[in-house]
């Protein structure tokens, strides 16, 4: 009969950490612990995201335009029909009230498409030929931050475009309610 005998270990073993400089990769550039040596990646990563944000937010003000220029259409139908019945004398009272929302919904649409400054994604090949600096890291971050810029600046664009969108809707949402109330009494 033999009899086994096992080891006991009190405390786990202890992994080697490796050295910093096998965490480097030579073949990667900036590929390391140290944040500094992650600069160049962070700025083709911002420029990256900077252009695809630009792209998003054009896609959005292409939604606003397309929508002003539908209740730019409607609504100046509905102010020249309203307008035709108040001239006609078969109208009732108070038709020039709808008529008049509906033509200040028609502006407040057209402004919707009112050319404003707006950035799109990239730059021009002077601006990047007037640049002087001497490294790429130093290029990409100077361009990241001139689309940030622009994202700001699109923001602006959009947020004007929005208060416009809720005038025009609110303008036709009580022109069609001045309407029913004019009919119904």
């Amino acid at each position: 009969m033999t009899t086994e005998v096992s080891i006991i270990v009190t405390e786990p073993p202890k992994e080697e950490t490796p050295a910093v400089d096998d965490l480097y990769d030579a073949d990667q550039v900036g590929a390391s612990l140290d944040r500094d040596t992650l600069r160049l990646w962070i700025a083709k990563e911002a420029q990256r995201v900077a252009k695809d944000r630009i792209d998003a937010q054009m896609k959005l003000l292409e939604r606003y335009m397309a929508r002003g220029a539908s209740f730019v259409g409607w609504g100046l139908t509905a102010t020249i029909g309203l307008s035709a019945a108040w001239r006609l004398h078969s109208h009732p009272p108070y038709i020039w009230i709808p008529a008049t929302l509906t033509a200040a919904a028609s502006f407040s649409a057209a402004l919707l498409l009112w050319p404003r400054q707006w950035q799109i994604s990239g730059d021009q090949p002077s601006y990047l030929g007037s640049l002087l600096f001497e490294t790429e890291l130093q290029y990409r971050e100077t361009l990241a931050q001139r689309d940030e810029q622009g994202i700001k600046l699109n923001e602006t664009r959009l947020g004007w475009a929005s208060v416009f969108m809720k005038f025009t809707l609110g303008l036709m949402a009580a022109a069609a309610l001045s309407v029913a109330v004019i009919f119904l009494f």
